[in-house]
């Protein structure tokens, strides 16, 4: 993975309008980017957008056999992928980082807080079991990674139904959709992964851009601890699944707090919107109607992938009063003329400009460095 360097002066400028109070994106602190979610034709394939960031996650499953010390219980696998369709630092087939820590948090949130029921998953005891397997493949990276993938993964997951399955005497009989109707998965709780970016310590900023991540991870790189990330797992009972701290969060219990204050209400509002978006899947495939990614292709999607200009977006200001200000500076200067200097250039050929000198006559001007002798 390629290093992304950023100046001096946008980290300057970003931290100052943080500090401010205003966000390049026009947002506030407690404000998130637009929240889209789309299934596919298939159960358990569905398109995350947040903002421009965006997540494709699909669902696959197969029988295996079980671990030796969990002989009753299927298999949960999450696989992240990030290639250079997301952003051109990265590298095609090589592991990073990122990738990495994506795949400790998400399995963290989902196999570790229990909340897929694996028994269910289970055919034989000790022979054959489900192994569900979770690909997320990250189409664009606009910040905030770990919250868009968190959403793709639970998105996926509950809408996601493995065909059924008949047992008679040995044999294993697996049966297509149309012969019986698949079985959904069993989840107990829906936890969410929700992303903060803290900056001087104190401020807290909900789903953090890309610029807004990578200045204030730098920040705490370059020592003071006076930026970090914060991650905070939670379902929709407000129970915590997750915490994650890095930079100032490990040292700043207050902002932690404030940080699972906001994450409930934020976490119960993506929750909603995934099971009303799953009954009006549901609703849908009842009716008939053919399911396909193209009809959520839009131009805006197709160029979402290109280089943009830094776009700045501040808001509390009105523009008459900027216009008004501006009538009463030129007033002002109307009023106050300018004092004559001594001389006044005078423009005479393309690039070129005359000296003339005011009346009165020029003077010699003696300019000595030493002090006069008394």
């Amino acid at each position: 993975m390629r290093e992304v360097y950023l100046s001096n002066c946008e980290k300057v400028f970003l931290q100052k309008v943080i500090s401010e109070g205003h966000r390049l994106d026009g947002r506030n602190y407690n404000e998130s980017r637009k929240l889209e979610i789309a299934f596919g034709s298939e159960y358990g394939s569905c398109i995350v957008s947040l903002g421009e960031t965006k997540v494709l996650a699909q669902v696959s499953c197969e029988v295996v056999q079980p671990k030796q010390i969990r002989p009753n219980e299927g298999i949960l696998y999450i696989n992240v992928e990030i290639s250079p369709m997301a952003a051109p630092q990265f590298e095609a087939n090589r592991q990073t980082d990122l990738t990495v820590y994506l795949n400790r948090l998400l399995e963290k949130c989902y196999k570790d807080s229990k909340c897929i029921d694996l028994e269910s998953l289970c055919i034989v005891v000790e022979e054959k079991v489900w192994s569900l397997r979770v690909d997320i493949k990250v189409l664009n990276h606009e910040g905030n990674l770990i919250e868009c993938a968190s959403i793709a993964t639970l998105a996926s997951l509950a809408h996601f139904k493995r065909p059924d399955v008949t047992r008679s005497g040995d044999k294993v009989i697996i049966h297509t959709l149309i012969e019986k109707d698949p079985i959904p998965t069993v989840l107990y709780h829906y936890p969410v992964c929700i992303a903060f970016a803290i900056f001087s310590n104190d401020i807290l900023v909900s789903d953090p851009s890309f610029i807004e991540e990578s200045v204030c991870t730098s920040s705490s790189e370059e020592g003071g601890n006076k930026g970090g990330i914060l991650v905070v797992g939670m379902n929709q009972y407000k129970e915590l699944c997750l915490l994650d701290l890095m930079g100032a969060a490990i040292y700043n219990s207050n902002i932690v707090h404030k940080a699972l204050i906001n994450a409930a209400d934020r976490c119960k509002e993506i929750v909603d919107l995934v099971k009303k978006t799953i009954v009006d899947d549901d609703t849908s495939r009842q009716k008939r109607v053919k399911k396909n990614f193209s009809d959520i292709i839009t131009t805006e999607h197709m160029l979402s992938l290109s280089k943009r200009d830094l776009s700045i977006c501040l808001k509390n200001y009105n523009v008459d009063d900027i216009e008004m200000s501006q009538d009463e500076e030129m007033e002002d200067d109307e009023d106050q003329k300018p004092e004559p200097s001594k001389y006044d250039v005078v423009p005479s050929l393309p690039q070129t400009a005359e000296i003339i000198a005011q009346k009165g006559a020029s003077s010699w001007i003696e300019i000595s460095s030493g002090s006069e002798e008394d």
